[in-house]
Order: structure tokens, then C-alpha cells, then sequence
């Protein structure tokens, strides 16, 4: 993504750092974004505390989480699948943060000594062609489900992505999957103190 980034925008300054120790002076940006970044963070209150040092008085923060599988249908549905045919367990990546649900958010912005905040559930389709599509894109655009889909024993997987594309299929349309996909967006301000 930096590559990506610098090639794309040559002109814009990119720096790879840690978000839970900025390489930034205090009360520098008139903003901080995150987008599903914080819940990759360990410590994403820590992360947010990071962004609130960085900002100016009244500067804001916002951010985007995935969903819990509850409301993120897209996850559920993989999620399900390899419960029934693989091993959830499989991989060594950290289980999803603890900022799923809009109150967790808030929860970490108060924590955080933030104001004005929201956080809301936002809903979208995610129109692919496929099953297979839905597993090569999670495969490759993802980082916990990837990881959890990679681990899974080669000869599970044509069951999982029958399971998934059994499943999608109820969200078909015409000549295309629209399957639900949910993230919280979340939004916060720094005091004027």
C-alpha cells in the first residue's frame, strides 16, 4: 500500500510508522483518519491517544472497523463455512479487536479524553460474480480473513467456498452476488484545552 501510495502520488510525503507511537510533534495535523487500520492495532486506545497528542485543539479523528460478523454478513458467511468445514483455529493471527460495535468505539474515544463523538453501523453491498470471487478477494484484500483462509487444509477449502457460494446464494442478483457488508464509522473531537 505505501508503494502503491508513493508511486501513485509522488508529490505527497508517505512515512511508514507505528500508530501507537506517531512519528509526529504534539498538536501538529488538524486531523487524524484510519481507515480499517485500527482494527489492526493492538492497542487501539493507545493508538487513539496517539492521534489526540497529534492534533491540534478542536482537530478531529475519524476511522473505520469492520463490523462484527453479526452485522457484517460477508464475514459471517466465511466465518460459518470454515466452522463447519475447516478449523477456526487454524491460524496465529490475533482474533478481530475490540471495536466491532459502535459502543466500543465510544467507549475507546472516552478513554481517550475525546469529544463529540459518534459512531454508527454503515451498511453496504459488495457486488461480486462469484463464490470464488468473494474467497480470492477476501484472499487478497484482507489480512485476518486471508490469514484464516490460508490456513485452512487444501482439501477443506472446495467445501468451505461450496459452503460460502451456497449461502450467497441468497443474495443473488441476476448475474451477480450483492452481498451485505457492514463497518463502523467512527468520529471523534480533541478539546479545546
Amino acid at each position: 500500500m505505501v508503494g502503491v501510495a508513493r508511486k501513485t502520488h509522488p508529490e505527497i510525503v508517505v512515512i511508514e510508522g507505528d500508530a501507537e507511537d506517531l512519528p509526529y510533534p504534539d498538536s501538529m495535523f488538524h486531523a487524524a483518519v484510519s481507515s480499517f487500520g485500527m482494527n489492526h492495532v493492538p492497542r487501539p486506545q493507545a493508538a487513539l491517544a496517539e492521534c489526540r497528542r497529534v492534533l491540534k485543539p478542536s482537530g478531529r479523528v475519524a476511522f473505520t472497523v469492520w463490523a462484527t460478523p453479526d452485522v457484517n454478513i460477508a464475514w459471517l458467511l466465511v466465518f460459518d463455512a470454515v466452522a463447519r468445514h475447516g478449523n477456526r483455529s487454524a491460524t496465529d493471527a490475533p482474533p478481530p479487536g475490540a471495536l466491532g460495535r459502535p459502543e466500543q468505539c465510544l467507549r475507546a474515544f472516552e478513554a481517550t479524553d475525546f469529544t463529540d463523538c459518534s459512531a454508527e453501523v454503515v451498511r453496504a453491498e459488495w457486488r461480486l460474480p462469484s463464490a470464488n470471487e468473494f474467497v480470492a478477494a477476501l484472499s487478497a484484500g484482507t489480512a485476518r480473513t486471508a490469514a484464516l483462509i490460508a490456513a485452512q487444509e487444501p482439501s477443506a477449502l472446495p467445501a468451505i467456498i461450496n459452503d460460502i457460494a451456497g449461502q450467497a446464494e441468497r443474495f443473488r442478483r441476476n448475474d451477480h452476488l450483492a452481498i451485505p457488508i457492514a463497518a463502523v464509522l467512527a468520529h471523534g473531537r480533541k478539546s479545546t484545552e
